[in-house]
């Protein structure tokens, strides 16, 4: 396989396929560039994200002219994968670190041909000073590569990526190529650590934690205080079913391993942080509206305790709705008649006495017109039953209205509390099963 730039015939039909293939799941690749990369020297661009088959894929169509990557054997999975690993150029060794003498000779081979070559960062790395082993490897690579080859004029970008982990989070693949860092002149054998290769290891691990897409250290710090609230909770409603349980959550406080994984997660993968940031304030949100809806039953005082309120409540909802309609019926043309005269306007000119008058004259007019026609069209005796119903009949719509409607809305709102009770004890779940499994990642 050569050594520089990948331009093969097949690399040029898989590259497409994958393009193709990021363009159907509606994926967009957005290169930012702090400056120019130029296509005139090699160039080793340093991921500060954890080794990915997929990403490492997106990289060699996204940046241009196409790159090779350093990738672990392991992450091309199946006769498919080795053969897109060929097809692209990637460059796959054994074992967590790129160790063989003969992996490390085709990588540097790559830079001296003036092709550019990606290497991942250590999925290991933490929040010590030291380099990761994989910041190391980038570290020497770039320093042989202008032992071995003096004069080549190396470029090393520090790379950031924010990839989403879903399409609701966002549609797009950011990848943020920063300024280059000068390479110190090497020794045709450099030291194996220690010294400016060190140094120069170091300045990239540092690189990599000034991350572009990464959370502010006040949303990380409003992240860890909710991430140690919901924890909390959780281990209350376990304790608490517990009866022989004595043990409280008092004084928990989280784990020195979880917040300096929260830490390392940010500056190394800040798209699954913000996809757990985003799976927190979505179950806050919930937790909210479950809370809101109590609250309005509760404040009902009877609909809060379950029995024979709650029951009549419901009968009268039923048995009373026939005659609240009823009366809605035989209301209809005195409420448009008030509406039409401004008498539902909350700026009413007219004095309240004034007011009470005309509403009382319209409604005894509008009642008088209504018998009349009853009279008229059914008879005298269907007039005398249909007159005093029309008092009554209002009468209790203002009461179904103004007193049962309410408390009808607060029933149904009651019916759906335990739903939603269900629903932010699956999103607490889902989300701390979440963190438990990026937690055992790094155990």
């Amino acid at each position: 396989m050569e050594n520089g730039p990948v331009t093969s015939p097949r690399h040029s039909v898989c590259n497409g396929f994958i393009r193709s293939w990021l363009a159907l799941t509606g994926r967009e690749v957005r290169l930012l560039q702090a400056g120019d990369v130029t296509t005139e020297r090699p160039a080793l661009f340093a991921i500060s994200h954890p080794p990915v088959f997929l990403h490492a894929l997106v990289l060699t169509t996204a940046i241009d002219p196409p790159i090779r990557c350093l990738l672990p054997s392991n992450l091309a999975r199946g006769p498919l994968g080795q053969f897109i690993a060929r097809c692209m150029g990637i460059i796959l060794y054994e074992g967590d670190q790129p160790n063989s003498e003969a992996i490390l000779q085709e990588a540097i081979e790559v830079l001296a041909g003036g092709g550019g070559l990606a290497v991942f960062a250590d999925p290991t790395a933490n929040e010590s000073p030291e380099p990761g082993a994989l910041t190391s490897t980038a570290a020497m690579l770039a320093w042989r590569s202008e032992a071995e080859h003096p004069g080549q004029r190396l470029a090393v970008h520090p790379v950031h990526l924010f990839l989403p982990e879903s399409a609701m989070q966002s549609r797009e693949i950011l990848i943020y190529v920063d300024s280059p860092l000068a390479v110190p002149e090497g020794e045709s054998t450099p030291p194996s650590s220690g010294g400016e290769m060190q140094s120069f290891a170091e300045t990239l691990e540092s690189r990599f934690r000034e991350n572009a897409f990464q959370l502010r250290p006040a949303d990380l710090e409003y992240f860890l205080t909710d991430l140690e609230d919901i924890l909390r909770t959780d281990l209350q409603e376990d304790w608490a079913s517990r009866p022989e349980w004595k043990q409280d959550t008092d004084g928990f406080v989280l784990s020195r391993l979880l917040m300096d994984w929260a830490k390392q997660t940010n500056y190394l993968d800040p798209g699954r942080l913000v996809a757990l940031r985003q799976s927190v304030e979505d179950y806050r949100r919930v937790e909210r509206r479950c809370a809101l809806r109590e609250l309005q039953v509760h404040e009902t005082g009877s609909l809060a305790d379950p029995g024979w309120r709650r029951v009549l409540y419901w009968l009268e909802a039923l048995l009373g709705l026939p005659l609240a309609l009823y009366g809605l019926v035989n209301h209809l043309v005195i409420g448009l008649v008030l509406f039409l005269a401004g008498s539902f306007k909350p700026n009413n000119s007219r004095a309240r006495s004034k007011e009470w008058t005309l509403r009382g004259a319209l409604i005894l007019g509008i009642y008088i017109i209504q018998i009349y026609l009853v009279a008229h069209w059914l008879g005298r005796a269907a007039a005398g039953y249909y007159a005093p119903s029309l008092p009554v009949a209002g009468a209790y719509l203002w009461r179904y209205w103004r007193l049962v409607r309410p408390q009808i809305g607060l029933l149904f709102i009651s019916l759906t509390i335990p739903r939603l009770t269900r629903k932010v004890k699956r999103l607490r779940h889902d989300l701390l099963e979440g963190v438990d499994r990026a937690l055992e990642g790094i155990q």
